[in-house]
């Protein structure tokens, strides 16, 4: 009766396994398209937003320029002593490179073809972009500030 009983915790201890390597299996399988589809679902949910909101301290005098990213699209905040807390698209209007902030200047760089826009983030003439970037309309809410893709209105 005893070599019964063995061959029922061998059993046992093999259904185990295999209900643990099943799960590990399963997850594994499951993980990516869970992923992809939490990381669809979250873009789908920010691109109706279309605003990010950041404490008015990441910009200042000390730190003149910070890159965030509005629904996958690269915009630059930048503070400009006389005309305070500005954003600007950072995309180049030339290739669709990533501009910088170069405060010193000031004006935007773009480092793939050295393209240059003023502070004001008009094209430079003689450099390779032709149209300027776009100034973003920024809201004061408090000690935030709430940056939108919706293009500043002139005036």
């Amino acid at each position: 009766m005893s070599v019964g009983n063995n061959d029922l915790r061998g059993t046992s201890k093999r259904r185990t396994i295999l209900k643990s390597l099943l799960g590990v299996s399963l997850a594994a399988v499951l993980s990516p398209i869970l992923y992809v589809a939490g990381r669809y679902l979250g873009y789908v949910k920010g691109s109706k937003n279309g605003d990010v909101m950041i404490a008015q301290s990441d910009v200042s005098a000390e730190h003149p320029s910070k890159l965030i990213n509005i629904d996958d699209q690269p915009v630059l905040v930048i503070f400009q002593p006389d005309k305070g807390v500005r954003a600007f698209t950072a995309t180049c209007t030339h290739l669709g490179c990533t501009v910088s902030y170069q405060p010193e200047m000031p004006q935007f760089y773009c480092k793939c073809h050295h393209g240059r826009y003023d502070a004001d983030g008009v094209n430079v003439e003689g450099t390779r972009p032709k149209k300027p970037l776009t100034e973003l309309t920024i809201t004061a809410k408090g000690d935030q500030l709430d940056i939108s893709l919706k293009p500043k209105t002139k005036g």
